[in-house]
């Protein structure tokens, strides 16, 4: 027998199916797709266990007759394309084929559907590929196709599938996304008979963002040329989100993840973002079908432009204009004269917020902020340290690092920060010091974050509760259903952070108060960003797997940003905190803190060795 042979249609089915199913997410996208083409207004979809178990989509579409639902399960069987014409001017989302059979191929399933014209409806049981039964049914019209046990025939697949929450918040990104494109459709995420997300039918556009992105201002974006457009609405520099999430892009209405059109947007933000900060919003594009390749993936979420370089073009110019009318400077005066004219009304009105506990403490300085561990100036007491590693002062009790070797430095002999020698600031980011080797830039940024970072965790591990700073008017924030579910499970975990959230009914909750060290932070933001990196990965269980990467990013809301200036007191201060830390030397990033020039690279670079 030859070494060469024709695979079976079984495995072949398997390989596309490999292609094509990834995950859940990947079978609620084509049958999302598959109901949008058959112009459905309603679309339902369930799950269990994120979709391991239990999938079931169902629409209220044009449906199909009992022929067409057979054919529908054969590969390469499409309504959408006649001939090879039809495949460079493709309107529909879906178009090869391969979708329903190739999640039958690893799935049991069922479909049922009914036309509106038919009295009758069809009901198709298969498992494995494979047809089992084929029977009459009384069903609305519309199309429900139900997907069981997910890669239960391919077990090494199966092994591969993440937790339950991973998997489920990637069906509700796919959801959202395919949300924005299509207004006119309503849409129901349910898990466990729990609804998720439920988004109802809308008019256009605008009206669906505040579905997709509660508490987000998102501007207009648009421009146009030869016969390419592009719109959307994007948010402002100051409005970011920690990952790409929320940013989506669309190809003729078509939900894509094309590096190369979120390589472009962030671009053409620029400097304005701040590191690891990413724009949020939705920008769509306008293509002749003719002029865009969508046949290039499998899964359809990349594609090809034949004029790459007007794309770009036209998406940095859209983006720019908006930067550069700066719309959310515009309507700053408006909204800060509103909310001073409700705080002024509540004034004078009963009120069930609680007192702030710190707000007859005087303000300090910013060299008195990083030195909370400092004793406090008097000659009334003698500060003593306690059994606890605190020290004692007057009444009141200041944790204080216990550190009786310093950590070695990178920086020669002598070994601290504090030892340098400080000669100034440069970009108001960076800290120029000398040392006994030469001179050394210090990260002022990642210097802070790393002090605020480990005074947190510290905080986070003692058995003290952590202090915290009331909001004297507690700010109102709006999250999706899906991150109030996650608010609502870690609520809890963050009041050990010092973070309190309650909640405020319609997915709206309440910050009551933040951590003492981020009393200055804009607490909506930070609220934003920790929710954004629990839900990225989709752990629900419990944040302490991840509590590093969650007070990484409370420790960078709060820290010292570029274009702060700071006096010799100043910067002398956050050096010395610096050397009381357990790792000094990197931001919870991975960044360096610091950087040598050592006068041996300095006099090669003179050209003088």
């Amino acid at each position: 027998m030859g070494k060469i042979r024709v695979l079976s249609d079984i495995i072949v089915s398997k390989i596309a199916a490999g292609e094509i199913v990834e995950r859940p997410a990947s079978v609620v996208k084509e049958l999302v797709e598959n109901s949008i083409d058959a112009r459905s207004t309603n679309i339902r979809i369930e799950l269990e266990s994120g979709g391991k178990k239990l999938i079931t989509v169902s629409d209220d579409g044009e449906g199909m007759s009992r022929d067409e639902a057979l054919l529908s399960l054969e590969r390469h069987a499409t309504s959408k394309i006649k001939d090879i014409n039809d495949l460079f001017s493709v309107k529909s989302l879906g178009f090869r084929g391969e979708a329903i059979p190739s999640i039958a191929s690893v799935s049991r399933f069922k479909l049922t559907t009914r036309t509106n014209e038919e009295v009758i409806g069809s009901v198709i049981t298969g498992e494995g590929g494979i047809i089992r039964k084929v029977e009459e049914t009384g069903c609305p019209p519309g199309t429900t196709l139900q997907v069981k046990n997910l890669f239960y025939n391919t077990p090494v697949r199966l092994k591969f599938m993440r937790k339950i929450e991973t998997e489920l918040s990637n069906v509700l990104d796919i959801v959202q996304r395919e949300a924005m494109s299509r207004p006119e459709v309503g849409f129901e995420v349910l898990h466990g008979g729990k609804t998720l997300l439920r988004l109802s039918r809308k008019d256009n556009f605008p009206d669906r963002l505040s579905d997709i992105f509660p508490n987000a201002e998102l501007h207009s974006v648009s421009a146009e040329a030869e016969g390419v457009r592009v719109s959307g609405f994007m948010s402002s520099p100051l409005d970011t989100r920690s990952t790409t999430q929320k940013l989506f892009t669309y190809i003729n209405l078509r939900a894509v993840r094309d590096k190369f059109l979120t390589r472009i947007i962030i671009d053409a933000y620029g400097k304005m973002l701040e590191k690891r900060k990413f724009p949020q919003g939705a920008l769509y594009l306008e293509i002749p079908a003719q002029e865009v390749d969508v046949n290039v993936h499998p899964t359809k979420n990349e594609v090809r432009f034949r004029n790459q370089r007007l794309i770009a073009d036209l998406i940095r110019a859209s983006v720019l204009k908006m930067l550069r009318e700066a719309p959310w400077i515009k309507s700053y005066r408006q909204r800060v004269e509103n909310s001073l004219s409700e705080y002024m009304e509540g004034r004078d009105s009963p009120s069930s917020y609680e007192p702030a506990r710190h707000l007859n403490r005087p303000e300090r300085t910013f060299a008195e902020e990083i030195r909370e561990g400092d004793i406090p100036s008097g000659n009334d007491s003698v500060p003593v340290r306690n059994e606890f590693g605190s020290i004692t002062h007057s009444g009141h009790d200041y944790h204080i690092a216990q550190n009786d070797s310093p950590p070695k430095s990178l920086f020669g002999k002598g070994g601290l920060y504090s030892s340098l020698r400080i000669i100034g600031q440069i970009k108001e980011l960076y800290i120029v010091c000398s040392s006994e080797n030469g001179m050394v830039l210090v990260d002022q940024h990642a210097a802070h974050e790393r002090i605020n970072y480990e005074k947190l965790k510290n905080a986070y591990k003692g058995d003290k509760e952590p202090e915290v700073q009331e909001l004297l008017v507690p700010e109102v924030i709006e999250f999706t259903p899906y991150e109030s579910s996650l608010i609502e499970k870690h609520k809890g975990e963050f009041e050990t952070l010092g973070l309190r959230v309650e909640e405020f009914g319609n997915n709206s909750f309440l910050i009551r108060s933040v951590p003492a060290l981020l009393k200055n932070v804009d607490s909506a933001s930070l609220l934003k960003d920790v929710i954004s990196e629990i839900a990225s990965t989709g752990k629900q269980e419990s944040i302490s797997d991840k509590i590093d990467l969650v007070i990484a990013t409370m420790a960078c809301h709060s820290s010292i940003t570029a274009k702060f200036e700071l006096n010799l007191e100043e910067m002398k201060a956050l050096l010395e905190e610096l050397d009381r830390m357990e790792f000094p030397h990197s931001c919870p990033h991975g960044r360096p803190v610091a950087q040598e020039l050592s006068y041996y690279d300095i006099e090669r670079m003179f050209k003088r060795t």
